[in-house]
């Protein structure tokens, strides 16, 4: 049902103005309840790619085939630059195939990284980077690595300039999902944030260790400390400042959709029934918690439910549980190394051992050119997955 056909309640109107802001709507929305609406028809989903064959989110099986690929800024994109580990978000047809296989026919999946910049520092024993001023975690079996990063984390090299994907968690640093090069000389540098020391005199602010001018720049309505934001800025510091060339709201507004699901982190908490996920604005209160005692800033956290006037209704929070991300890949393998028990698909690398599960074949059968399907977690280093079943097509 369109949200313009309800005939909403005081209380649902002050609910909806709210959701317009995180801050407002933390303070808010803990009071409104739910029942405003199912939203609108169709599905929603956001979060990292977990794999091809069509495109995997949140669990769900997306035919991707005639779907509008999108990067942030809006250009069209072909489906070929999707990778594994990249934030999406997908806009599709209902959901239906079984509660264990999920599937639906995506009409619009859009991409966008968190932070393209130099890397400042890398910190092996502490699994984590520093780029633009921002800490980025690398979270074991958790943030798969562009191919040409063959060691993970051992492999990017100071200086050079990367594209991360991830999630914000506490204190403002970022949770990667994915790491690749950004190679060639870039026009500028790109990070998203939450807003910290805002000088409206001097039209300066932080984001992370990072000073940024916006002078001459028209900033998002309502500016303020902890609001997140998207900027492009100059790839030289004059001053100790960095000068911002674009300056935008970070959050994405929820569309209206009877079936939404989110992933990632805590980034906004009011109490364990309303918070905020990746800026986005959740209402639980009639929602179903697994381990409510986790649900708390900078958890992971999947949700699901209808989103309507810009807020996840949602029916279910479950506690991510830590381990390695599971993955799924279909397609024909493009290159096959047998010593090394080791085959690539979809530009990823697959390796197999005693442990694997073969289906209608055997390892034999793993030639460059052949149809299979291969399931398994992404490694600890990020670089591979670790094959737990292999079905020859």
């Amino acid at each position: 049902m369109s949200p313009d056909t309800l005939q909403l309640s005081w209380r649902a109107r002050l609910c909806r103005w709210a959701a317009a802001s995180v801050a407002a709507w933390a303070a808010v929305v803990a009071g409104c309840g739910g029942g405003v609406g199912v939203g609108g028809t169709g599905a929603y989903a956001s979060g990292p790619v977990t794999g091809f064959g069509s495109i995997f989110v949140n669990g769900i099986e997306f035919e991707d085939r005639n779907a509008q690929v999108e990067d942030e800024s809006g250009a069209s994109r072909s489906r070929d630059a999707l990778r594994l580990g990249m934030l999406v978000e997908v806009e599709s047809g209902p959901i239906g195939g079984t509660s264990s296989a999920p599937t639906a026919t995506a009409t619009r999946i859009r991409f966008a990284s968190e932070l393209v910049g130099p890397v400042q520092s890398v910190d092996l024993a502490g699994s984590s980077l520093t780029v633009l001023g921002q800490t980025v975690l690398v979270a074991s079996g958790r943030t798969a690595f562009d191919a040409s990063y063959t060691e993970g984390l051992a492999s990017v090299a100071l200086g050079g300039n990367v594209e991360v994907y991830g999630f914000y968690g506490l204190n403002g640093r970022l949770i990667a999902t994915r790491i690749e090069p950004r190679g060639g000389t870039l026009a500028a540098f790109k990070l998203r944030g939450a807003v910290s020391g805002l000088d409206l005199g001097a039209r300066t602010f932080r984001l992370g260790a990072l000073t940024l001018d916006y002078d001459g720049v028209v900033p998002p309505t309502g500016l303020r400390d902890g609001l997140i934001v998207r900027v492009t800025i100059a790839t030289t510091a004059v001053g100790g400042r960095w000068k911002v060339l674009t300056f935008e709201d970070g959050v994405r507004r929820l569309p209206d959709r009877g079936d939404a699901r989110l992933r990632g982190t805590i980034t906004a908490f009011a109490t364990t029934r309303s918070f905020s996920i990746n800026g986005q604005p959740v209402d639980a209160s009639t929602a179903t918690l697994e381990n409510e005692s986790g649900i708390a800033l900078g958890a992971r956290v999947e949700a699901e439910g209808a989103a309507s006037g810009g807020v996840l209704r949602a029916t279910r929070v479950k506690v991510d549980d830590g381990g390695a991300e599971v993955g799924e890949l279909r397609g024909t393998i493009e290159a096959s190394f047998p010593a090394l028990q080791t085959f690539v698909l979809r530009g990823v690398r697959v390796t197999y051992g005693v442990n694997t599960e073969f289906q209608d074949g055997s390892a034999a059968d793993l030639s460059v050119g052949r149809e299979v399907e291969a399931r398994g977690v992404l490694s600890a280093d990020g670089t591979r997955l670790l094959a737990t079943r292999i079905r020859i097509r």
